[in-house]
């Protein structure tokens, strides 16, 4: 009788820790996840100034070019800011993209904690994660 309760304590030890580590994996993927629609609204509106960005260089673009013949003074404006415009179209561009990679990262990164956990509970690996670890080993 004394086995069959140590595994119902065993069993109601793991169930209690156990949905309190999910319910912490759950708000730390909230938080990913809010994060994430944040990064979204400033991709949006990196996209959108970008594309302001490059019809500005390519007006500026065509402006310079029909002045080739007329004014040298007025080309080298026009060029420069296609340039700069250009460049900033490019680097938003980038941004945006490295924005997305890093915050689905993270949010990948929770999954696969959670998933570690899961495996851990149902005792099918040797450890869970590293702050589940570092618990156990104090």
């Amino acid at each position: 009788m004394s086995s069959l309760g140590n595994h119902i304590r065993h069993f109601k030890t793991l169930l209690y820790q156990g949905s309190d580590l999910m319910v912490l994996r759950l708000r730390l993927l909230a938080l990913d996840l809010n994060a994430q629609a944040g990064s979204v609204l400033r991709i949006i509106g990196a996209i959108v100034f970008a594309a302001v960005m490059a019809l500005l260089g390519l007006s500026s673009l065509l402006f310079g070019l029909n002045s080739v013949l007329d004014n040298q003074t007025k080309i080298w404006v026009f060029f420069s800011i296609a340039a700069v415009s250009l460049l900033a179209v490019a680097a938003l561009l980038a941004w945006a993209v490295s924005t997305w990679r890093n915050r689905s990262s993270q949010v990948m990164a929770t999954l696969q904690d959670m998933q570690q956990d899961i495996a851990y509970l149902r005792g099918q690996t040797g450890g869970g994660s590293e702050p589940a670890r570092k618990e156990q080993e104090q």
